[in-house]
């Protein structure tokens, strides 16, 4: 497996994705109602089926299969009403440290960004195991050293 194609892989993928590059649509799975967002260029096809809380990231580069798996979500309404901030203003965070970090998110090594106006941002490895070829990890995002949203991740290679 090649983490640095399969990081870009990913990264150019979620980035189209979150600047509107990517064709979305509505899309039913197992019965399940998700939505869809696709992105295709010469090297990559990515794919990303997600509901409100978690969802699944393949991708196809130069032959290789790939997928990020990922579920959590936004703290509930309680804690973000004491804070002074909307479900909105987390994931536009979200958002933008995405696109201002790329490939050191979500990926196979830690990372920690500045606080930025009350915001941290934190990935963290959980576990690696490079046999099988499968990493988890953790996105905190928090405001005011209060945690508002986790996602954890599974990468893996798909063969």
């Amino acid at each position: 497996m090649n983490q640095e194609k399969i990081s870009q892989g990913l990264t150019t993928g979620l980035i189209a994705g979150y600047g509107g590059k990517t064709e979305f649509s509505k899309i039913t799975r197992g019965g399940f109602n998700l939505k869809s967002s696709n992105f295709k260029n010469d090297e990559i096809i990515y794919h990303d089926e997600w509901t409100n809380n978690g969802g699944q990231e393949l991708i196809t580069i130069n032959g290789e299969s790939f997928t990020r798996l990922y579920g959590g979500g936004v703290t509930n309404p309680e804690i973000l009403k004491s804070l002074n901030i909307s479900e909105d203003d987390v994931i536009n965070n979200l958002k933008d440290r995405i696109v201002e970090f790329g490939d050191k998110t979500r990926l196979f090594s830690d990372f920690k960004a500045e606080t930025k106006n009350n915001w941290d941002y934190e990935y963290k490895i959980l576990d690696k195991n490079e046999e099988i070829e499968v990493t988890t990890g953790k996105e905190t995002i928090s405001f005011k050293n209060q945690p508002v949203f986790i996602h954890v991740f599974v990468l893996s290679p798909i063969k």
